[in-house]
């Protein structure tokens, strides 16, 4: 048995000490504050030296498994306290007392006590009923107030009526309340607006009739026009009988965040209209600038298809198909490394490059090389790595001849219907992509082209489109082509962007995409 005792004067120590029942037990001398302390206690002997004895046997009475207590007052304040104890309704059977002033009544107390442990220990129970969250020497009750009293959060207990049992002071004085006694008894109909305080009713009901297990819920409080949103969470309130007794729940007040949350998804949505919008001008300014290459008798000498399709709102996909000044062809795609805004706003430096270039037109080594320069220096001023693969391409529509220069990879495939047969463009290495080395050297190459001939242009989101296990290829595309021999160019535009579908698995692909084939007529 582990004894304890606070406050005693040196002989009532000895007494504790020679008592014969206590022999073989474990004696120490312990301080207040004893709430809290995990040293074990059985016997408590508090002595004449405590002044807030009703105090210390209501926190006592308190705990757990409050431990056999006896308390020695003094003479002279031994009847009022006596009395107090006796009656005390917070004070429990484990609580005696006696008068310091009689040696023999010390002993009797302590014999009682030890008669209490004794026949105590002969019970079996389940310490679960009383709470094991906590260490034995704490009240669960002072724990459960001090709770109640200091956290800022809408916490309560119901019956099965919904009238409330407690509140926490949080709720009390956002009510308007003084003192938690106002609300008791009273139901949500008595404090915040009619339609939640149903939907309260009707939940809560539904959870005193076992229907419902739990309840989590998000829901706006109107108490004297004041808006509050709420975070709630109800369960069933069960007594140690395992009778449902009503409901209890935490509200907590996510007004601040529930605003910051709506601000958050106006600015979103804003966001996404103005990306929206700019991703339709970013397209229509490339759509736009597809012009007609008709022969003098009004037929066409090159046929045009394009498909452009960003991953995100803007691409880093760009094309331009322009007419030169000696009515031939040029057509630029390029591929901006990364995606969204940063990509997008590359591609609007090449498209303002583009217009500037126009009288290099028919000589692309030059062409290019001055793009590279343009892109670098914009680049490097605003202290950024960034970078674009492309193809440039001059179509002498007369002679029926191209000249191309690929930067940073392979972007174009050369289609023969003579041969049916269809190619990468097989020039000289490729030179570096655009914008990242200063006074980088482009070398041309030349493809003569027969009626009926296609180029193709494409960028990376197509040949690295992937289904988990293998990306789309530069074989697969090939293939494409030398297999599927359709009139219209735009059907077969469609049909390959419907096998990249069908590859993939996925409508939505993870790159953007930039498409464009051209046929000689």
């Amino acid at each position: 048995m582990a004894i304890c005792h606070l406050a005693c004067d040196e002989s009532q120590q000895r007494l504790i000490q020679d008592c014969a029942l206590f022999h073989e037990s474990d004696i120490r001398e312990i301080e207040l504050p004893i709430t809290g302390q995990t040293v074990e206690i059985d016997l408590l002997i508090a002595g004449s030296g405590i002044t807030n004895f009703i105090d210390l046997a209501a926190t006592i009475s308190d705990w757990n498994i409050p431990p056999a207590t006896l308390f020695i007052i003094k003479d002279e304040v031994y009847a009022d306290l006596s009395n107090r104890l006796h009656y005390h309704p917070r004070i429990g059977r484990s609580i005696f007392h006696c008068r310091a002033s009689s040696t023999t009544a010390i002993l009797e107390g302590l014999k009682a006590c030890h008669q209490f442990y004794t026949e105590r220990s002969k019970i079996a129970f389940v310490n679960s009923a009383s709470g094991h969250y906590t260490t034995n020497n704490i009240s669960p009750r002072w724990l459960f107030q001090t709770l109640m009293e200091h956290l800022d959060e809408y916490i309560y207990f119901k019956d099965t009526d919904s009238k409330f049992l407690a509140v926490s002071r949080y709720l009390t004085e956002s009510c308007g309340k003084k003192s938690p006694s106002e609300i008791l008894g009273l139901r949500d109909f008595d404090l915040f607006d009619s339609a939640h305080s149903k939907e309260a009713y009707q939940d809560e009901r539904k959870i005193a009739l076992g229907e419902i297990h739990e309840l989590y819920k998000e829901e706006k409080v109107i108490h004297n026009g004041h808006v509050t949103w709420v975070a709630t969470r109800k369960l069933p309130l069960h007594t140690r009988s395992n009778y449902l007794a009503g409901s209890f729940g935490l509200s907590r007040d996510i007004t601040k965040s529930k605003d910051l949350h709506d601000k958050l998804e106006e600015a979103h949505e804003r966001m996404h209209s103005e990306l929206l919008l700019a991703r339709k001008m970013q397209e229509s300014s490339m759509q736009q600038s597809i012009p007609l290459f008709n022969a003098s008798s009004g037929s066409s000498k090159l046929e045009i298809a394009t498909h452009y399709r960003p991953s995100f709102h803007l691409s880093g996909d760009f094309y331009s198909i322009s007419k030169a000044e000696d009515g031939n062809a040029m057509i630029l795609i390029a591929d901006v490394m990364g995606h969204g805004v940063r990509a997008a706003m590359v591609t609007a430096m090449i498209q303002l490059a583009v217009q500037q270039l126009s009288d290099l037109s028919n000589q692309p080594s030059l062409y290019m090389a001055r793009l590279n320069e343009m892109l670098h220096h914009t680049i490097q001023s605003a202290g950024q790595i960034l970078f674009a693969t492309a193809a440039y391409c001059y179509i002498d529509l007369n002679n029926n001849q191209l000249s191309y220069v690929q930067a940073g990879g392979n972007h174009g495939l050369h289609l023969s219907k003579a041969k049916h047969r269809c190619n990468k463009f097989n020039g000289t290495t490729i030179a570096p992509a655009l914008g990242l080395l200063p006074n980088s050297e482009y070398i041309s190459n030349e493809i003569d082209l027969n009626p009926g001939d296609e180029i193709i242009l494409y960028t990376d989101g197509i040949i690295e489109a992937s289904n988990g296990r293998s990306d789309f290829g530069e074989r697969s595309l090939q293939d494409f082509f030398t297999n599927n021999q359709i009139d219209q160019l735009d059907d077969k535009m469609d049909r390959l962007l419907s096998s990249l579908e069908q590859f993939t698995g996925s409508k939505q692909l993870e790159d953007d995409l930039c498409l464009i084939g051209l046929r000689i007529h």
